[in-house]
């Protein structure tokens, strides 16, 4: 099967899209992108041209995608966000053509008029949708009367798994995201800050980058903990995946605390689940789908210190809490969230839409 995945290859969520398809026995896979990114062996990449910088490139390049595909002549052609990459594969007029929605896309975008006719205008164009949440795809029913399939983004569960042994003299909180206002991180520094105050033997690790990341750490001095919270940058899983795992197997307690319902799935949070970490999370979005509150994690309300602090005090000082809510969480990824369950679902999806294609 020659499969042509259109998507922003600067992504890890897309390079993790890219290295299981292609790991798939008889396929063979091109990506068009903007961005190459971290490259895999085995995959043929195809890039667009930044010409202008901001959102007009799309507009420019939409001949060259049609191209591109006219001489890849794939079975099946996947676009990952639907306004900007699932906008160009409509162009194409190739079929079959399969849009997957991912989050701000589907929430943000239908804001701006013109977003939202181009949003449905690559749906109506799409002989197959599929998004990651279900709550995705109850947001996808305002744009679409076609069938939406829900096809998670799951975890390599051999690859995230329990840590045998931690510091047990030192607890651990942790959090994985990208340092912009959305992720809600000031809230877990402040929410750790008080906290901090009863328990001396607690320690705050920060993974990731951003506009915001200044900021954070200024406010760690602020608060007087800059000493407990390390910061450490951006750690690309799968170009480092021994430190990035490492790391993360290390958290006692892991934190996810975005503000914005277009946070659709949370991956972070499914890994930390996997490894058997409890997870704090916020209300919003698809998060309580992934976390099942006072299971295997708590849910807070966004932006709410008090409510982060109190959940953080609980799993602090009740260790059998922390281990029971692992336990359930690592058992609904292996339920759930297994990702050769989720790739083995994506390519039963493009042979689905070969098939009916054809007809």
């Amino acid at each position: 099967m020659k499969i042509v995945i259109l998507g922003e290859n600067s992504s890890v969520h897309i390079q993790k899209w890219i290295a299981g398809i292609a790991a798939c026995e008889g396929v063979e896979l091109h990506v068009i992108t903007f961005d190459r990114g971290f490259k895999f062996e085995g995959v043929t990449y195809h890039s667009l041209k930044k010409i202008t910088g901001n959102k007009i490139d799309y507009l420019l390049n939409v001949f060259k995608v049609k191209a591109y595909i006219k001489m890849i002549k794939p079975d099946v052609v996947h676009a990952h966000y639907a306004t900007s990459y699932g906008f160009l594969a409509g162009f194409s007029g190739f079929h079959p053509l399969v849009i997957t929605g991912w989050g701000a896309d589907i929430f943000d975008s239908p804001k701006n008029p013109l977003m939202k006719r181009l949003l449905i205008n690559s749906f109506e164009k799409a002989d197959a949708i599929s998004v990651l949440s279900e709550i995705t795809r109850v947001e996808m029913k305002k744009l679409t009367n076609k069938f939406v399939h829900l096809i998670p983004f799951g975890v390599d569960i051999k690859k995230f798994s329990p840590q045998k042994s931690k510091n047990n003299n030192v607890i651990k909180i942790g959090t994985i995201r990208t340092l912009s206002e959305k992720y809600g991180v000031e809230y877990l520094i402040r929410a750790f800050a008080e906290v901090c105050k009863k328990y001396p033997n607690i320690q705050l690790e920060i993974v990731g980058d951003g506009p915001l990341r200044s900021f954070l750490e200024s406010l760690t001095v602020d608060l007087g903990i800059q000493k407990k919270v390390v910061f450490h940058g951006y750690v690309n899983q799968n170009s480092s995946f021994e430190e990035y795992s490492k790391i993360l197997g290390s958290f006692d307690i892991f934190a996810i605390l975005s503000i914005l319902d277009s946070e659709t799935f949370g991956v972070a949070a499914v890994e930390a689940s996997a490894c058997g970490i409890p997870v704090i999370a916020t209300s919003v979005g698809g998060l309580p789908e992934v976390i099942d509150s006072e299971k295997t994690g708590i849910i807070v309300p966004p932006k709410n210190v008090e409510e982060t602090a109190i959940a953080l005090e609980r799993l602090i000082s009740d260790e059998n809490l922390r281990i029971e809510m692992g336990k359930k969480g690592r058992k609904k990824v292996e339920e759930k969230y297994n990702w050769s369950a989720n790739i083995e679902q994506m390519i039963n999806l493009y042979k689905q839409t070969i098939e009916q294609s054809k007809n």
